[in-house]
């Protein structure tokens, strides 16, 4: 049998859950992945004989997350559609006003890395995220058209490479040709 974290050969395998998933190893990565009891948490027995501590369980530490509180949005018309030049826009009015990327974050409530990819133009911007941006820059980012050709997102798009093929896509084509 083959060990599926070192590819060693081994007769006996021990079943350990890495990272969410059920793997087969060998003793020498099951001993690595797991939890080793250190030498000095050993009792020893008058009779010379070694004995574990008893473990005590610790209490869970709880996290507490606070309640994001929902953002009212005004419904727009069907004909507002973001401005072309976005990006450019953004970034030209943050540096007027002498802001970094985290200094626009905070402002706006948003992460720095989103920031930086709506500025890059790797992903287009939520309602919500233009409507806070517009506001703390004072510029507008919506403009009206006669034609409306798509919607804006309600959650942000990450625009992907057109030459890059996943995993998914590999398996969705042969499920098709099935």
């Amino acid at each position: 049998m083959i060990c599926e974290i070192c590819g060693a050969r081994s007769p006996k395998l021990r079943r350990v859950i890495v990272e969410g998933s059920v793997m087969n190893v060998c003793p020498d990565c099951f001993n690595t992945l797991t939890k080793k009891t250190p030498v000095e948490s050993m009792l020893v027995k008058p009779s010379g004989a070694l004995l574990k501590k008893p473990v005590v369980a610790k209490p869970a530490m709880v996290k507490r997350v606070e309640k994001k509180t929902p953002v009212e949005t005004v419904p727009l018309p069907e004909t507002m559609e973001l401005v072309d030049n976005y990006k450019e826009l953004i970034k030209n009015r943050r540096r007027e006003l002498g802001w970094s990327e985290e200094d626009l974050g905070e402002k706006t409530g948003l992460k720095t890395s989103l920031v930086k990819k709506i500025e890059s133009g790797k992903i287009t911007p939520s309602l919500v995220d233009i409507r806070k941006i517009e506001d703390a820059l004072k510029i507008k980012l919506l403009k009206t058209s006669t034609v409306r050709e798509e919607k804006l997102p309600t959650q942000h798009l990450v625009k992907k490479p057109s030459s890059t093929l996943t995993l998914g896509d590999v398996l969705r084509d042969e499920a098709a040709e099935q």
